[in-house]
């Protein structure tokens, strides 16, 4: 069975969550009421979070753009998803922390994506 829709994910300087709707946290496994304050990163395979940094590195405007990446559910399944991010600012324009919007890739395009690493989309 495969998630669909998009899940949201509000992260801070540090890369911890301090929001996550519903579908986020189904992807992944997780209670709603206890994902705020674990890091994204716990949701990343071991070998993956050098690039998971990179995308979400807070104290350089964050790439803007999609990004099919592998998260790691609660449960050890990997989810290949489309990741797409945006800077996350206060009213006086300071940097906040990440805005991500994340959708599971359909199982014709897991497929495809077990065979590479995370990579930039066209």
């Amino acid at each position: 069975m495969f998630f669909r829709g998009n899940g949201a994910v509000l992260l801070n300087l540090e890369g911890r969550i301090t929001h996550a709707g519903t579908r986020f946290c189904d992807l992944v496994g997780i209670e709603h009421t206890k994902v705020a304050g674990m890091s994204f990163f716990d949701f990343v395979f071991p070998e993956d979070i050098d690039k998971a940094r990179e995308l979400f590195e807070p104290y350089k405007t964050p790439q803007e753009g999609q990004f099919r990446f592998r998260l790691r559910a609660l449960n050890g399944m990997e989810v290949w998803a489309d990741i797409r991010c945006a800077p996350a600012r206060v009213a006086s324009g300071d940097l906040c922390g990440v805005t991500a919007m994340i959708n599971a890739a359909d199982s014709e395009v897991f497929l495809e994506c077990r065979k590479t690493k995370a990579h930039k989309l066209n």
